[in-house]
């Protein structure tokens, strides 16, 4: 069962690993691994953030990926998954998935959001089709930089 985990500035090191199980993503959307450095900076700024949330995505103990995203943004009422990213090893398993249902449940009791949007960086038709497989439908060109994806919420309190 997946299960997320709330990262803080403490497992930078940790997010730092993930980030180096997964050089193909960073190959795709043409920019570095970001080193330990550049990811203390982004979790300690994130942790500085209402409204962003980074978490483990989990199997038990082992961490499998890492998910964050961002609450009223662009717009109120929006949620905006910045990365999804699974370790290499973890991908086409279902665990991206099950992170984008279980995250979409958590918002449909626990918070008003009303969309959730997904940012798809780069020339990247394996997330365009792994978004739409969702029932996600394309929504913003922003385009040469990225694409956004977006599904409407229904809210069940």
């Amino acid at each position: 069962m997946l299960t997320f985990r709330e990262v803080t500035p403490q497992d930078a090191e940790r997010v730092h690993q993930l980030y180096l199980a997964s050089p193909h993503y960073f190959g795709l959307i043409g920019t570095h691994i970001p080193n330990l450095t550049e990811v203390e900076r982004e979790v300690y700024l994130a942790a500085l953030d209402p409204r962003r949330t980074l978490v483990f995505l989990c199997n038990g103990e082992q961490e499998l990926g890492y998910l964050d995203y961002k609450m009223d943004y662009p717009q109120a009422g929006d949620v905006t998954i910045n990365l999804l990213l699974l370790t290499e090893k973890n991908q086409s398993k279902g665990y991206g998935r099950d992170a984008v249902r279980t995250l979409e449940a958590q918002l449909k009791t626990s918070t008003r959001a009303k969309r959730i949007l997904a940012s798809v960086y780069g020339q990247n038709p394996q997330a365009v089709r792994f978004w739409k497989n969702l029932g996600y439908t394309f929504a913003i060109d922003a385009r040469p930089i990225m694409e956004w994806y977006a599904k409407p919420l229904e809210v069940t309190a």
